[in-house]
This record gives C-alpha cells, structure tokens and sequence, in this order.
C-alpha cells in the first residue's frame, strides 16, 4: 500500500535527520517513533479498526511513556507538543473503548494520521539542534 511507503519513507527521513543533525533527546524520539512503527506493523499487520486495536493501543501508551521522559529530562518546549499528539491518539483508543458506534475509517485514521505531525516535529527539533548550539539540551 503506498501509504505504508510513504509513512515510513518520513519515518526514516526523520531518524536520518535526528541521527546527523539532533541530540540525544531528538535521537530517543526518533527511534521511539521507528520502534513504535516497526512495532506496530508486526503486531497488527491488518488492523479491522471495528473495535479497539489492543496491539496498537498498548503501542501507543510505550510510546506515550518514552515521549513523556523526554518531556521531563530536557529544557526545550518541542518534546511537549510530540506528547500531547500522541496523548490525542490514546483519547482516540480510548473513545473508541467508550463508543463502539464510532466509525472504522475516522478511528483508523486518527491512529495512523497522528503520527505525521509528531514526525515534523521531530524533524524541525532535530535542524533546530544545531542552529541553536545545542548538543543534548
């Protein structure tokens, strides 16, 4: 599908990008959203998106996690935005467990959808490490 393709052709741009030009925190993120994505097309390789994707539910909250001790071990705002997308993707799991009624296609493509604006905010992080001076801030 070439969806797939092009999701993770970003993906690897941006751990590219966090590898040569980002710090640390901007590196941890970027393997969290590979891991993640590499994660998630192993345990559900043909997500139904009819009731809650459990596999990628309890993707979603690791992630959450990883995002989150970013957050906490770094000065910058950046890390804040890429948890609280992916906050939103777990409040879409999560509605989905409360309403059954909600719709295959507009749950689908909050899950997969969310992960493009946490990537090009990884991406800016990481060519914003170096303008700024920064190394590991």
């Amino acid at each position: 599908m070439w969806t797939v393709a092009l999701y993770y052709g970003v993906l690897l741009i941006t751990v590219t990008v966090a590898l040569l030009r980002g710090g640390p925190p901007e590196r941890w993120a970027a393997y969290t959203a590979l891991i993640a994505s590499v994660s998630t097309t192993v345990l559900a390789p043909n997500p139904e998106w009819t009731d809650i994707e459990i596999n990628i539910f309890v993707v979603d909250i690791a992630v959450l996690a990883s995002f989150w001790s970013i957050s906490l071990k770094t000065k910058r705002f950046w890390p804040y935005w890429i948890t609280g997308w992916q906050l939103i993707a777990i409040f879409g799991h999560i509605q989905k467990m409360m309403f059954s009624e909600i719709l295959a296609g507009p749950y689908a493509l909050l899950s997969m959808y969310i992960s493009y604006p946490i990537l090009f905010v990884i991406l800016y992080a990481s060519g914003s490490v170096r303008r700024r001076g920064e190394v590991g801030a």
